[in-house]
């Protein structure tokens, strides 16, 4: 495998971004941002595109339906889908913090803080509903359209398509009890094409409090739910695994956030757990999306000399916000 090149300068959108996806067309990137506007960009030349607002908390997560369809979630709970610069719908799906979206063909999958998992149609009608916990963190379809959803205890729970459960997986490592605090969680769920290989990611809970983990990947068989291979960061101060995509050659890109300011684009060829390549310019990156033809991958990070939370003191006494820059890397 070639290492990827970075393509030219990264965007600079004016504030945080917590997940960006490519457009089905591959014309357009979308970010989902902190100040409750979903931000666009031309993928050919870098440029703008009008910005969409309809949500009041942060924008929490996006994805494209296969019509070209934009999902859009907030702390709120909202789901709204976007044609073009309109809603098409909005509907209240969860009681708080929404924080995973998935799509199968005319499936939506929605999980939240409240413990509910939710499926929708893609006009926005409620088609099954459970309560299975508290702190649900991801959602991914297998090919065959069976649910996985991951949750703050390192379970993966599997179920049919009417939100049934068939079975369980646990890894312990995703969750740590420090004192009183619970820690860690299945942050990301993606699916081998063939269907055969659920890739769980996250990280290794160290403390809580401010807390210290190692970023961490693992690879179940999805028939046994037994662990195939893993792969660690190297110390508790790397944090964790925010997102997670798979090529269609079957090669996994992942990102990383940590203390103080670090974080990794990386590269895998499965079934190798060693990565293939990594970067470590982008401080605290959040989010990655692989482009439709893929020979094109962004990244979004942080700016650097952040202060971490969110705002750090200038000179004048304003708090400005800290950004998160894309950069575009060339895949082949």
């Amino acid at each position: 495998m070639k290492p990827p090149k970075e393509r030219g300068k990264p965007i600079a959108p004016p504030c945080q971004i917590t997940r960006i996806r490519f457009s089905p067309n591959g014309k357009e990137l979308a970010a989902s941002c902190v100040d409750g506007i979903v931000r666009r960009w031309s993928v050919s030349d870098a440029k703008p595109l009008p910005e969409w607002k309809g949500h009041n908390g942060w924008v929490t997560t996006l994805s494209y339906l296969s019509n070209g369809d934009l999902l859009t979630t907030d702390s709120w709970g909202k789901l709204v889908c976007w044609k073009d610069e309109k809603p098409r719908w909005s509907i209240a799906a969860h009681e708080g913090w929404l924080r995973a979206v998935a799509i199968a063909k005319d499936r939506i999958a929605t999980c939240g803080r409240d413990g509910f998992v939710r499926e929708w149609s893609t006009d926005g009608k409620k088609r099954f509903e459970t309560k299975l916990g508290i702190d649900f963190y991801s959602l991914a379809y297998s090919p065959a359209g069976a649910l996985v959803v991951g949750d703050l205890f390192g379970r993966m729970h599997v179920l049919d398509s009417s939100l049934k459960t068939t079975r369980e997986f646990e890894q312990k490592e995703f969750h740590l009890l420090d004192r009183i605090q619970d820690v860690g969680g299945v942050r990301c769920l993606a699916f081998s094409l063939d269907g055969k290989t659920l890739y769980a990611a996250g990280c290794q809970p160290k403390t809580g409090g401010f807390v210290q983990a190692f970023p961490l990947l693992v690879a179940l068989d999805f028939a046994t739910g037994k662990a195939l291979w893993s792969w660690k960061g190297a110390n508790d101060a790397e944090g964790i695994v925010h997102d997670l995509r798979v090529f269609a050659d079957g090669r996994l890109a992942a990102v990383t956030s940590g203390q103080p300011g670090q974080g990794k684009f990386l590269l895998f060829e499965p079934p190798t757990a060693t990565p293939a390549f990594v970067s470590t310019k982008l401080p605290n990156c959040h989010s990655l999306d692989i482009h439709p033809d893929g020979k094109l991958i962004a990244v979004s990070g942080t700016n650097a000399n952040s202060s971490g939370n969110g705002r750090v003191k200038g000179k004048a006494g304003e708090y400005p916000e800290n950004q998160s820059p894309i950069q575009f890397w060339d895949a082949e």
